[in-house]
């Protein structure tokens, strides 16, 4: 098995942990932290393979992404007692991560 075929089995496996999670979410089902830990785990391993793959150091952002929205927001919200800092900060998460991925998509698709 070589290192292309592992990285494709990787992601394969990343894509169907997260749209269970997906499916969890839109049931209203709690997800568990171990879900959340093995998803953050097979991400920045994905990232990593991406990053010797291709030598692009932006592959290696996705984790910090993530890291970010799964462990970051819950500690802002429970830092800030107000309601508008933190949905400023879950909206700003998400035009940086929106505006990160469009260039990162027009730059591979080059």
């Amino acid at each position: 098995m070589n290192f292309k075929s592992i990285t494709l089995v990787l992601e394969m496996l990343l894509f169907v942990i997260g749209v269970a999670g997906c499916i969890m979410m839109f049931m209203q089902m709690v997800l568990p932290t171990s879900m959340l830990t093995i998803i953050t785990m097979l991400l920045i391993i994905c990232s990593a393979f991406e990053f010797i793959k291709t030598k692009k150091l932006r592959k290696l952002v996705y984790p910090i992404i993530i890291t970010y929205f799964s462990v970051g927001m819950p500690i802002i919200e429970k830092l800030t007692n107000n309601e508008v800092f933190f949905v400023g900060f879950a909206i700003l998460g998400c035009v940086i991560t929106i505006i990160f991925v469009y260039n990162d998509l027009i730059i591979t698709n080059k």
